[in-house]
C-alpha cells in the first residue's frame, strides 16, 4: 500500500461482544474512503471471517488477545490488514476444514469464503505477529 494511503484502524479484543464492533466500523471506514457499495458485501464477509478465525483459533480459550484491523485505499484497490499476536497461521497455504454431507458439523467454511471474495491474500509473520492483508480491486472508472 502506498505510503500516502490514509488508513482507518480498529482495535478489538477477542471477546464476542467486541467482535460485534467490526461490521459497523468497516461500514463507516469504507464510506470515509469512498469505496463503492457493491464492493462492501464481499469485503464484509472476508474480513469478518478472517477476524473470527483469529478470535476463535489464534488464541487459547483462556488467553484473550487483541486484533488490529486497518482499512486503506489507493486508486486501484482497498486493502484490509488484520494483525494479531496469536498462533502463527498462514491462510494462503492452509486447506479448508469444511466437511460435506448430512453428518457434517457446521463451520469450517471461513477460508473458502475469504478466498471466494478476495483473490489477493497475503500473509507474513513478523516477529511474534501475524499480518494478513486482503486486497480488493476497485472498479476502473
Amino acid at each position: 500500500m502506498p505510503a500516502a494511503a490514509r488508513a482507518s484502524e480498529l482495535r478489538l479484543r477477542t471477546a464476542p461482544a467486541e467482535l460485534a464492533r467490526l461490521y459497523p466500523w468497516l461500514e463507516t471506514a469504507a464510506r470515509a474512503h469512498n469505496l463503492p457499495r457493491d464492493l462492501l458485501y464481499g469485503m464484509h464477509v472476508a474480513v469478518e471471517e478472517a477476524v473470527a478465525n483469529v478470535a476463535l483459533h489464534g488464541f487459547g480459550p483462556e488467553q484473550p488477545g487483541e486484533i488490529a484491523v486497518r482499512l486503506s485505499a489507493s486508486p486501484d484497490a482497498a486493502a484490509v490488514e488484520v494483525e494479531d499476536a496469536g498462533r502463527p497461521f498462514d491462510p494462503t497455504v492452509a486447506t479448508s476444514l469444511a466437511r460435506r454431507g448430512p453428518d457434517a458439523a457446521p463451520g469450517g467454511h471461513g477460508l473458502t469464503l475469504i478466498r471466494h471474495y478476495c483473490r489477493d491474500i497475503r500473509y507474513e509473520r513478523i516477529g511474534d505477529r501475524n499480518h494478513l492483508t486482503l486486497r480488493f480491486p476497485l472498479p476502473r472508472s
